[in-house]
């Protein structure tokens, strides 16, 4: 497998990209989830990706939210980075709650990926969303997606915790 750098995995995260396959308009039920996928390549043509969304049925907190990449040269997927819901392990600092009761993001790490660990192993909290829809916009804007208005109609609207306090 190749070796990456921190700088290379963050520039493939974030290289503006566009809708290849665009997904469903609804999320298809699946074995307790609530499923849905598209395909990206990068605006340029250089790189192909695919975004996966899945929401537990029974707990919608419980969802992720990820971007795999699809190296030309080689065979397989990486994932690049997943927003979470508060559940599963992220492996954050020892001094953090559980992350069962944290919303979290996984990036992938050079270091995972030459140790033959999942690329994106461990993680950190976050505080950029609180909901699955909040965490798809901010999903969408962090990997770059140019043209996700077209599919995800007010996806740049501000959240009521972007929205300057009155008061000043």
């Amino acid at each position: 497998m190749k070796t990456y750098t921190r700088e290379e995995l963050d520039s493939l995260i974030a290289c503006a990209k566009v809708i290849a396959e665009p997904p469903r308009k609804e999320m298809r039920s699946d074995r307790g989830h609530r499923r849905n996928d598209m395909r990206l390549s990068s605006q340029n043509g250089d790189h192909e990706f695919s975004v996966f969304m899945r929401i537990n049925e029974t707990f919608p907190e419980n969802f992720t939210i990820g971007l795999n990449y699809y190296p030309k040269d080689e065979r397989g997927s990486l994932c690049l980075l997943r927003c979470k819901g508060p559940h599963g392990e992220f492996l954050g600092h020892p001094s953090l709650p559980h992350a069962h009761f944290l919303y979290h993001v996984h990036r992938a790490k050079p270091e995972n990926i030459e140790s033959g660990m999942r690329p994106e192993r461990g993680g950190e909290a976050a505080d950029a969303y609180a909901s699955f829809q909040e965490a798809l916009r901010h999903f969408l804007l962090t990997v770059n997606v140019i043209d996700a208005d077209d599919h995800f109609p007010g996806f740049r609207q501000a959240t009521l915790f972007e929205l300057e306090d009155p008061a000043s």
